[in-house]
C-alpha cells in the first residue's frame, strides 16, 4: 500500500477480518488498550499487561502479492556454504551487545533496494550491521528468499529469519522446514536465529494458541536446523501476561525472547515520541523480573523491530526533521545499550519512509545517526 506522496510504507493492508477486529477493538476500548490507558508501564495494577500504544494500526506482518526478479551483488555473489565475512562475526562494542546495531529487510516486492541496488548494499556494508532480520512470505519465491539470505551473508551480518506460525499459515511445518534447509545450505553451522511467527498477537492469536503452536512445531524445526536459535513470542509491543504464559508453558524453552518497541502514533508530538523511549527501560526491567520469577533465569532479550512509530506520514513533521530524528535515534540506541539488550533491529533499512537509506541511495537523517553511533560505539570513541 502506498500513501499519497509518501512512497512505500512499512505495512500492507490487513485482511478484512482483522480490519473488522480493529474496529471492534477501537469501539470497545480494546481490553488491552483499556489497560494501557489506565496503567503506566511498570504499574501493572492487578498484573495488567504492559502495553503502551493502544489502537495502533498498520503494523508489520502482512504479505505482498508479488514475487521477485533478483539481482546479485556484483562481485560478491555467494554460493551456499561460502562467504567473504563469516556470518555472526562479533563486533567489539564496549557499550553493549555486539548485536546492538541491526536492521530489518522489508522485502515487500521486487523494488527492494537490498535486492536491486549495488549502491544500497555498499552503504549497508559501510554501516557494519551486526544482525539483519529477514521476513519469509508465502507469496515470495524460494529463490527470492535464498538471494536475500545470501546478501545478509555477504554483508557479514548474523541472520535472523522469521518463520511462519501454523495459526497464520496452515502448512507452516512444511514451509518452515524448507526455509530452514535453505538457511542450512547458506550458513552451514553458523548460528542462525529463527523467530517463530511475527506479531501474531496483533493478528488475534492469543498467548494460549501461540504457545500451543510453538510446542507443536518448534521441537520438530529444531531437529532440522544445524545451529538454530529459536525466539518468541515476537509481540508487537511488550505484554507481560503474554510473555509470562509463554515462559511457563513453552516446550522447548525459547533461546531468547523478543518483542517490538515503538513510541508513538504518527500524529503525536515530537516531544512525546522522544519521552516515551523511557518506557523501554521499564519494559526490559519488567521482562527480566518476569523471567526470573517464572523460569529462574534471564534469557537474552531481542528487540527485533524498533522505531519511533509503526506507521509514518512523510509530512508528519518528524520524519523529515533531522534534529528530531537524530535526537530520537540517539536516545533509542543509547537506551537499548544501557539496558544491555542482547540484540536489536531498527525497522527498516530500505523501502519505507523511515528507512536508513532513501530511494536515491543516500543516508536518511536516521541512517546518518545510526551509522555515526555504530562507528563510535564499536570503536569506543
Amino acid at each position: 500500500m502506498k500513501r499519497p506522496g509518501s512512497g512505500p510504507v512499512k505495512h500492507l493492508p490487513r485482511p478484512l477480518l482483522f480490519i473488522g477486529l480493529c474496529l471492534v477493538c477501537v469501539l470497545a476500548g480494546v481490553g488491552l488498550g483499556v489497560a494501557a490507558s489506565q496503567f503506566l508501564p511498570g504499574d501493572n495494577a492487578n498484573n495488567a499487561p504492559i502495553i503502551d500504544i493502544p489502537g495502533l494500526t498498520n503494523h508489520p506482518g502482512a504479505t505482498p502479492n508479488t514475487t521477485y526478479t533478483l539481482s546479485p551483488i556484483p562481485g560478491q555473489r555467494t554460493t551456499p556454504g561460502t562467504s567473504q565475512t563469516p556470518a555472526g562475526t562479533a563486533k567489539a562494542n564496549p557499550a553493549g551487545s555486539s548485536l546492538l546495531f541491526g536492521t530489518n529487510i522489508s522485502l515487500f516486492d521486487a523494488n527492494d533496494q537490498i535486492l536491486t541496488s549495488p549502491s544500497a548494499r555498499a552503504i549497508l556494508q559501510q554501516m557494519h550491521l551486526s544482525i539483519i532480520r529477514m521476513p519469509t512470505r508465502t507469496t515470495l519465491s524460494e529463490e527470492t528468499m535464498i538471494e536475500a539470505a545470501q546478501i545478509i551473508k555477504a554483508l557479514g551480518a548474523t541472520p535472523l529469519i522469521i518463520l511462519q506460525g501454523k495459526d497464520i499459515t496452515p502448512d507452516a511445518l512444511d514451509y518452515d522446514t524448507k526455509i530452514i534447509n535453505d538457511m542450512n545450505s547458506i550458513f552451514g553451522k553458523s548460528i542462525v536465529y529463527y523467530e517463530y511467527g511475527n506479531e501474531e498477537d496483533l493478528l488475534g492469536v492469543n498467548m494460549n494458541k501461540y504457545t500451543a503452536s510453538w510446542n507443536a512445531l518448534v521441537p520438530q524445526l529444531k531437529q532440522v536446523a544445524l545451529n538454530g536459535r529459536f525466539i518468541g513470542p515476537v509481540n508487537y509491543q511488550y505484554n507481560r501476561n503474554y510473555l509470562q504464559y509463554f515462559l511457563q508453558n513453552a516446550q522447548p524453552r525459547a533461546d531468547a525472547i523478543s518483542w517490538h518497541e515503538y513510541t508513538c502514533d504518527d500524529g503525536w508530538s515530537a516531544d512525546l515520541c522522544l519521552s516515551r523511549i523511557d518506557n523501554w527501560s521499564k519494559h526490559i526491567s519488567d521482562a527480566r523480573a518476569v523471567m526470573s520469577a517464572t523460569v529462574g533465569a534471564s534469557l537474552p532479550i531481542m528487540i527485533t523491530e524498533w522505531n519511533f512509530t509503526p506507521k509514518v506520514q512523510s509530512n508528519d513533521g518528524k520524519i523529515t526533521n533531522s534534529a528530531f530524528m537524530s535526537s530520537w535515534t540517539t536516545k533509542a540506541i543509547q537506551t537499548l545499550a544501557a539496558n544491555h539488550v542482547f540484540a536489536s533491529m531498527q525497522y527498516s533499512c530500505t523501502n519505507t519512509p523511515f528507512a536508513l537509506i532513501n530511494g536515491a541511495n543516500a543516508l536518511t537523517p536516521q541512517g546518518t545517526t545510526f551509522q555515526s553511533l555504530s562507528q563510535s560505539m564499536h570503536t569506543g570513541q
